[in-house]
């Protein structure tokens, strides 16, 4: 899946827990400082998001994810190790 779909759906994931407009979100939007999220708002976007792509991020990750292009690339990893080839 592209980033850019995979930022949309973020989007749309964000907009129905916060309530706010998809488009009125920007791509760069930190969920703290720009969003104004508080952890519970950001935990319910992590269970959706894990839910929706099929992954499991650790703790440690999920710690370190502050924006949407965090989680875009946390996303795009988590793919790129499942369809990796496993060296025998």
């Amino acid at each position: 899946m592209e980033p850019r779909a995979i930022t949309n759906i973020i989007k749309e994931i964000i907009a129905k827990v916060t309530g706010c407009s998809p488009e009125g979100i920007s791509d760069s939007a930190r969920f703290v400082d720009d969003l104004g999220l508080d952890s519970l708002a950001i935990l319910e976007i992590a269970v959706d998001v894990e839910n929706t792509f099929k992954i499991r991020a650790t703790d440690q990750e999920l710690q370190s994810i502050r924006s949407i292009q965090d989680s875009v690339a946390l996303i795009v990893r988590h793919a790129n190790l499942e369809v990796a080839p496993t060296v025998a």
